[in-house]
């Protein structure tokens, strides 16, 4: 059983654009799905998996990794970025989704830093199609759309009336079961739907985070990725010179091989 303060996020820089910014909830739904995506755009024939989960609540929503859930506190000291609890997930974000003011939170953790950017949720224009399916027990109907640069095929079911999927997916009259971009390079398949026994208390304070974009924050989490010797400023690591070159050079082609982001654009 999941504690109830597996959500309540503690952090320190406050920012401000929505009214509400201090957002809590019950989550009294839990969504698991499988994700097989293909990181490499040169060995594509290579997939990897995870699990990731949606909680839903009143008009709140959070998506994150499975792993991301009950990974411990990144490691500051000594972290190489590649050892860290953080990295035994390719997805390290939690994004929140505030159905009631119409905006989702990307947030990040980096070492000691957290940061967000907003956009809103209804951005995507579907179009139903009268294909029908079932998948897990559930009657689905077809919808495609386009975002971020790839075309995208949806089965949602009105069995479950919420509008709401996976990442930053939402917008139909049910909830999505499968999503899938047309290349075939992420693929979403619901693995199990569940009313929670108990309700999971989640809170959230963005004014305690750094407000950014999306492109700056990808900028910040590549130059982590790529050194988090010098991110972290761990003066206190004793590593020469050279040796810090070849994590970073360790660092850089590892990075070059994720070049495959479900965000195109």
């Amino acid at each position: 059983m999941l504690n109830r303060t597996l959500f309540t996020l503690l952090f320190l820089i406050s920012f401000t654009v929505y009214s509400q910014k201090k957002i809590t909830t019950d989550f009294n739904y839990k969504v698991t799905y499988n994700l097989s995506y293909s990181l490499d755009s040169t060995d594509l024939e290579t997939k990897k998996s995870e699990d990731m989960i949606l909680f839903l609540g009143d008009s709140i929503s959070t998506f994150s990794s499975n792993a991301k859930l009950f990974k411990n506190s990144v490691i500051v000291k000594g972290n190489t970025a590649q050892t860290a609890k953080e990295n035994m997930t390719d997805f390290p974000y939690v994004i929140v989704k505030n159905a009631k003011q119409n905006y989702l939170a990307y947030t990040l953790r980096i070492v000691e830093d957290y940061f967000y950017y907003e956009q809103k949720l209804d951005v995507f224009d579907w179009k139903l199609q009268e294909d029908t399916k079932v998948i897990n027990g559930y009657q689905a109907q077809k919808a495609t759309t386009t975002y971020s640069g790839r075309d995208y095929t949806a089965w949602f079911t009105l069995e479950i009336p919420i509008s709401d999927g996976p990442y930053k997916f939402n917008g139909l009259p049910g909830l999505i079961l499968e999503l899938s971009d047309t290349e075939n390079h992420y693929n979403f398949t619901l693995k199990g739907f569940e009313k929670l026994e108990k309700e999971i208390s989640f809170k959230i304070n963005l004014k305690q985070y750094i407000e950014t974009d999306k492109e700056k924050l990808n900028e910040v989490w590549y130059r982590y990725r790529k050194d988090p010797f010098t991110y972290t400023n761990a003066t206190n690591i004793k590593i020469s010179p050279e040796v810090h070159q070849k994590y970073v050079k360790l660092f850089s082609e590892k990075l070059a091989k994720e070049n495959n982001h479900i965000e195109k654009q």
